[in-house]
């Protein structure tokens, strides 16, 4: 059985998942994988500006970095400002933010696989994993193990 270690280090199968729970050992794979690991609390977070805001904090963008959906595209397509082979992302608390502005919503999942789709082509890791019950109602392909 595959460890999250090892699917972590397949660039090809990385992109945006869900998990009901997330993965205990995640960081810490994350980590062994090579790739820089990020935890992002959503919760407080109900506009476009807070969650651009609370994204370009947790990720430490560059101060380029322009608070709208092209900067965020950017930043994502341009891994310069970390040493790292890639990126996960555990994004939980986000349904506040996904029900106070659904077309927002699914704006910033574009943008998460698209930016996944590019990186996969670089041969480089870009994982974001929702977790939380509410996950269970996305249509993003489940983190299986």
């Amino acid at each position: 059985m595959e460890t999250l270690e090892q699917r972590l280090r397949e660039h090809r199968k990385s992109g945006v998942y869900r998990a009901t729970e997330p993965p205990p050992e995640l960081e810490a794979a994350a980590r062994a994988a090579g790739l820089r690991y990020f935890a992002l609390d959503a919760s407080s977070a109900r506009t476009k500006s807070q969650v651009l805001g609370l994204l370009g904090r947790t990720l430490a963008f560059p101060s380029w970095f322009g608070r709208n959906w092209d900067a965020l595209e950017d930043c994502l397509t341009d891994l310069s400002w970390i040493d790292e082979a890639g990126i996960v992302m555990h994004v939980e608390g986000y349904t506040s933010y996904a029900e106070s502005d659904p077309d927002g919503f699914i704006i910033l999942l574009d943008i998460f696989k698209t930016s996944a789709e590019y990186w996969r082509g670089e041969g480089r890791g870009f994982w974001i994993i929702f977790t939380g019950k509410p996950a269970a109602q996305l249509e993003l392909p489940v983190l299986l193990l």
